[in-house]
């Protein structure tokens, strides 16, 4: 009998379209009763009745998002107590989350008092939680957390493939995964790609994103095209016929890098970067509004446009694709890996 589920889901009421690329990732990695599974949105109160819902279901996941916080509780965030934690009886299951730190934040990032409790009442109802990254598996370790194994994001193995293999397309349809405060660097990305005969579509996650596809001097420059939908599907349409990705949302170039396409990772904090730097993935850091200098840009870009550099890569997803797998039996959760 197939395992019904209580997906604790920031997806039910996510601004970010990313939140649909994780949940169907999630969605697509465990095997599970659809019909007898919930999704409970933990970024509102829980409704009288929820508890008893979640507790009907074999075991409850929370579907990987940024929401390791300093201070996590928090309307729009996370709204589950600790209270109401200790009536759940049934296995509570961190799956891919991750954490958020900037620059110079590595030593000075610590956990207040009261998400210290609720991160250890999460994790006494799990044999072992997943984080996304390796700085958010440090941190948890610093905060006393020790059943936590780094797994990477449930995204990247959406395929369900053990190996990956690049997948190289002759297409002149290239993404550009976008974030406000960048826009001068990717009016440099895009203009390059153009250059080089691509056709660049910015597939925005959130509605801000979408001021990065204005082009100064509009009447001198190429129009690109956007897309901006909480849907998933032309994402999806865009990862089956697109050469790649290329920007600075971690789980629009995630979709593609599952899935074989070339990506290119830039961060404005530690998301990317630490993906990066896990999965032996060339990344450029930069702040919100800070600006990169162009010969990187244009480096990436012909970087990107090679496609020369998942050797490393390869190893690492074979590497921790078992350890997703380990992860989701030591917590008795019945999945789709092979």
């Amino acid at each position: 009998m197939q395992q019904a589920i209580a997906f604790i889901n920031p997806k039910v009421s996510t601004s970010n379209v990313g939140d649909y690329f994780i949940e169907n990732s999630v969605k697509r990695l465990l095997a599970y009763d659809k019909k007898r599974s919930i999704d409970i949105d933990p970024r509102r109160p829980l409704n009288s009745g929820d508890i008893e819902k979640i507790n009907s279901c074999d075991a409850a996941v929370i579907v990987g998002t940024n929401l390791w916080y300093r201070h996590i509780s928090k309307p729009g965030r996370w709204m589950i107590s600790i209270d109401e934690l200790k009536k759940i009886n049934i296995p509570f299951i961190p799956l891919g989350v991750g954490t958020t730190q900037h620059r110079g934040e590595e030593e000075s990032f610590k956990f207040d008092t009261e998400t210290i409790g609720l991160l250890n009442e999460i994790h006494s109802k799990c044999n072992e939680s997943s984080a996304r990254d390796p700085r958010t598996y440090e941190t948890l370790k610093k905060a006393g957390i020790r059943n936590v194994k780094m797994t990477g994001c449930p995204t990247l193995y959406r395929s369900l493939n053990p190996t990956w293999t690049l997948n190289k397309k002759t297409t002149d349809e290239v993404v550009i995964t976008a974030r406000k405060g960048h826009d001068r660097n990717i009016g440099i990305i895009i203009d390059e790609l153009i250059g080089h005969g691509k056709r660049p579509i910015l597939a925005a996650q959130k509605k801000n994103d979408l001021y990065c596809a204005r082009r100064r001097f509009p009447f001198f420059k190429q129009k690109i095209k956007t897309l901006y939908e909480f849907n998933i599907t032309p994402y999806q349409d865009l990862v089956d016929n697109a050469y790649g990705a290329i920007g600075w949302r971690l789980h629009g170039n995630m979709f593609h890098l599952a899935h074989g396409n070339p990506t290119m990772f830039f961060a404005n904090c530690s998301r990317c970067l630490s993906f990066s730097e896990a999965f032996d993935l060339p990344c450029i850091y930069a702040e919100d509004k800070e600006a990169i200098k162009k010969n990187e840009l244009v480096s990436a870009v012909e970087k990107f446009l090679d496609a020369g550099y998942f050797s490393g890569f390869e190893k690492k997803y074979a590497q921790h694709y078992q350890d997703m797998k380990c992860f989701l039996e030591d917590n008795n959760l019945k999945h789709n890996l092979g």
